[in-house]
């Protein structure tokens, strides 16, 4: 830590960083404190004042970064890639010579070394998060650790979301993995949103950070920056096997369907994705006002298809609902007919609703809204309006 805020020597730590990154079983105690080593990175960058904050890393620079991500681990031991690049500095480090070759050429001076440049500052950053979060595991037995979030962490996040190293992008948002509830106070979904709007697919190590963190932190990503990050959970295209909480992925896509941005927001992959997993989660949450809103605006809007899956919803919260039912259940019986009779197909879903699940409790409230939902299933397979009144 005096290292890095001293800054004059930081260049010689590239070779002690290159050994901890290959080292295969980091012990745990390296993720908080690589995250502090980070925040002081920042610091000593941010005294460089704002003209000099980098803006692209050299092409030699990122070249190399992206070439590290590449190799296994067994390359970094064995020294296959030291002697190509790492051992050649061992012997050009000293006081007279800048190890970091920004413009491919070694520089003389005299005296005290030079401090590290904001490229330099940039690259020990990159590797200190592969350090720290490279190997975090996204089991969800994985334990929290507690990580110390400053003000220049700012500085980490704005510089690593903002560069085309999907691997480095990766490590930081594993920060929002590993610390449990003390997540950074940054919008995950906010600082990734450039990423998003680019055409290229997510690497597979960022996409699999990205199902991890939005599983763990979407309540709040939805509450602060509800937009961004149904954009990011648009680009991944989750399903069943990318999960590992599927009740968490049932309550999440409700949620984002009674968002601000509305049930036209997800693409048709998650509707379907809610399909598979809204009667074998079980919803234990309740029906709210907005769900009715949202009924109403697919009926108006002849979204047959996802007022299918989305009536399976409204029937399997009902018996948690927190609203005055009384007059909104004329109206989701008359509308689950409606949908019925205009999409048989969606019958399948409130049939197997009626045989499993909260609607199959033998307590009285629950039976007789079993009962009637299986009499307007049976109306709709038999093709016609309602001849007699409902069960009461």
């Amino acid at each position: 830590m005096n290292g890095i805020a001293d800054g004059s020597c930081l260049h010689h730590f590239n070779y002690l960083l290159e050994f901890l990154a290959a080292w295969e079983k980091r012990p745990a105690y390296f993720t908080p404190m690589a995250y502090q080593w980070c925040s002081a990175i920042s610091e000593a960058a941010g005294r460089l004042g704002p003209s000099e904050t980098p803006s692209n890393l050299p092409f030699q620079l990122r070249s190399y970064l992206r070439d590290r991500s590449r190799l296994r681990p067994q390359d970094l031991v064995s020294g296959e890639f030291l002697s190509d690049f790492a051992e050649e500095g061992f012997s050009e480090v000293g006081p007279d010579r800048d190890p970091v070759y920004l413009d491919a050429t070694s520089h003389h001076t005299c005296g005290r070394p030079q401090h590290l440049t904001p490229h330099g500052y940039v690259n020990i950053l990159a590797i200190t998060l592969e350090i720290g979060f490279r190997r975090v595991t996204h089991s969800r037995g994985q334990s929290t650790l507690h990580l110390d979030h400053t003000s220049h962490h700012e500085w980490v996040f704005e510089t690593v979301f903002s560069r085309d190293d999907d691997e480095v992008i990766a490590d930081a948002v594993c920060v929002w993995i590993v610390g449990g509830d003390g997540t950074p106070p940054g919008s995950c979904a906010r600082y990734l949103a450039k990423r998003v709007e680019r055409d290229t697919p997510f690497s597979q190590g960022l996409r699999r950070a990205s199902v991890r963190a939005i599983e763990r932190i979407w309540r709040n990503e939805l509450g602060v920056s509800g937009l961004e990050t149904i954009c990011w959970l648009n680009r991944l295209n989750v399903d069943v096997d990318d999960m590992v909480d599927g009740k968490s992925w049932a309550r999440l896509l409700v949620e984002a369907i009674r968002s601000p941005m509305g049930p036209k927001s997800l693409t048709t992959h998650y509707w379907h994705l809610l399909d598979k997993l809204v009667v074998a989660s079980q919803l234990w949450f309740g029906l709210v006002s907005r769900d009715i809103e949202v009924m109403r605006f697919l009926e108006k809007a002849e979204e047959w298809e996802r007022l299918g899956v989305w009536m399976v919803v409204v029937w399997s919260l009902l018996p948690y609902h927190s609203i005055p039912i009384s007059e909104s259940m004329e109206g989701i019986e008359e509308v689950t007919l409606k949908l019925l009779l205009r999409r048989p197909p969606a019958l399948k879903g409130l049939e197997d609703l009626c045989e499993a699940g909260i609607l199959s409790n033998p307590g009285l409230r629950f039976r007789t809204r079993k009962d009637k939902l299986q009499w307007i299933c049976d109306q709709a397979r038999a093709g016609q309006s309602p001849s007699e009144p409902p069960p009461p």
